[in-house]
């Protein structure tokens, strides 16, 4: 999963900050041309920029749609809002506390209960396996027994986190930002055949009792799953569109999460090009100021754009925005080179205003971007999302000619 600064990095600047503002805007480049798909069925769900659920404090850039969760078994189910949609991931993983009490069937390996860890890049998660139907309550599509993460589950409470599970624990909804991740990344498994072959460290275990979880391999039957890829149609990826956001933030913006690519009249390639993947990794390649970072992506799961630019260090953030992300004095318009595993290169434009003036109760914030850790790392985040439908396709899927996975916009 790669996640930079889910809302724990950044909400006590964000809070504490002024009104925006009081800086000279440089001319953006012009928005693309876009249409954005109207909600409802056969594909196509909701997608709010918010600030998310009341106990998740000082949001920024994270999109939410509802997920209808039932027991397979039992048929009871819960409606649960504010699932933070996650380009950069695979699966779907709930928050215990924002389940209102729904039970799940435990997913076991046939012997022993299953558990994870989920790390990211500025903290961890740790939660049992559970086995769930899901429906998507705009568009009406469904996956039946479908393997999700129980983030937070009391049975497994934060003394029972595995020494190898490091990072921060993000188990709960106020150090999480969400009720749940919904993980359409272009993957079919979480992990793949690495943890099918060999125990990864920190990943999967096994649990005789919650305090005795050992780390252990795990089938791709058994990993946590790309619900997109379950369905019955619009199987094949996902397009993520969001309207232009003014530089200044706004409290909100709503756009459409569509399910398939070429499936449906509203979900065609068209014009985008195509960035094909490592099949491996899924990065590629973004070259920015003469320099390829070849760790590149599209992430609507992080908050920011985090790429390398030390001219962007000074003047400095403050607070606890502090070397987290860049606070130029007037928005800065910048441009990248990308490139997938073809020859064909993408430009990409984004820009880079000041974190300190974000406004309190904003939601979505263009500009925001900051340092990557990964110094081959190249990560366009929510923000890029902004005026463009981003395309996501799942791996092992031919469309248009193109094989996923890849990115296109």
């Amino acid at each position: 999963m790669r996640k930079f600064a889910v809302l724990a990095l950044i909400q006590f600047g964000f809070l504490s900050a002024c009104g925006g503002g009081g800086y000279s805007i440089a001319p953006p480049p012009p928005p693309p041309s876009q249409v954005i798909a109207t909600h409802g069925p056969p594909n196509v769900e909701t997608l709010v920029v918010s600030t998310g659920p009341a106990a998740a404090v000082g949001v920024i850039n994270t999109a939410y749609i509802s997920v209808q969760v039932c027991n397979p078994t039992s048929g009871a189910c819960q409606t649960i809002p504010d699932i933070e949609v996650d380009t950069g991931s695979t699966g779907l993983r709930l928050l215990a506390s924002a389940m209102n009490g729904l039970i799940l069937p435990v997913e076991t390996n046939g012997t022993n209960p299953l558990a994870e860890c989920l790390q990211f890049a500025d903290g961890s998660s740790w939660g049992s396996l559970a086995v769930a139907n899901i429906t998507l309550p705009v568009s009406g599509e469904t996956a039946s027994g479908v393997h999700v993460q129980i983030i937070g589950d009391p049975a497994y409470p934060d003394t029972t986190i595995p020494t190898d599970c490091t990072g921060t624990p993000r188990n709960m909804v106020s150090t999480f930002g969400a009720n749940g991740i919904l993980g359409v990344g272009p993957f079919l498994q979480d992990c793949g055949s690495a943890c099918v072959t060999a125990v990864v460290t920190g990943t999967y275990y096994q649990c005789p009792a919650p305090s005795t979880c050992a780390g252990t391999t795990a089938t791709l039957l058994q990993q946590v799953q790309n619900p997109v890829s379950m369905f019955a149609t619009d199987n094949n990826g996902v397009i993520v569109e969001l309207p232009v956001v003014a530089a200044a933030g706004a409290t909100t913006a709503s756009g459409s999460l569509v399910f398939g690519i070429g499936t449906q009249t509203n979900n065609a390639l068209g014009m985008a090009t195509v960035l094909p993947e490592d099949p491996s990794t899924g990065f590629i390649t973004g070259t920015y100021k003469g320099t390829a970072y070849v760790d590149g992506y599209l992430d609507s799961g992080s908050n920011g754009n985090y790429f390398t630019d030390s001219s962007l260090t000074t003047p400095a953030c403050t607070g606890s925005n502090a070397g987290v992300f860049y606070c130029p004095t007037s928005v800065m318009s910048e441009t990248a080179s990308l490139k997938g595993t073809t020859t064909t290169t993408l430009t990409a434009n984004f820009s880079v205003g000041d974190a300190d003036t974000i406004t309190a109760g904003d939601a979505a914030f263009p500009g925001l971007g900051g340092p990557n850790s990964d110094p081959k790392g190249f990560d366009l985040g929510l923000p890029f999302f902004y005026g463009h439908n981003v395309y996501t396709a799942i791996e092992g899927n031919t469309i248009s000619g193109n094989m996923g996975p890849f990115f296109a916009y």
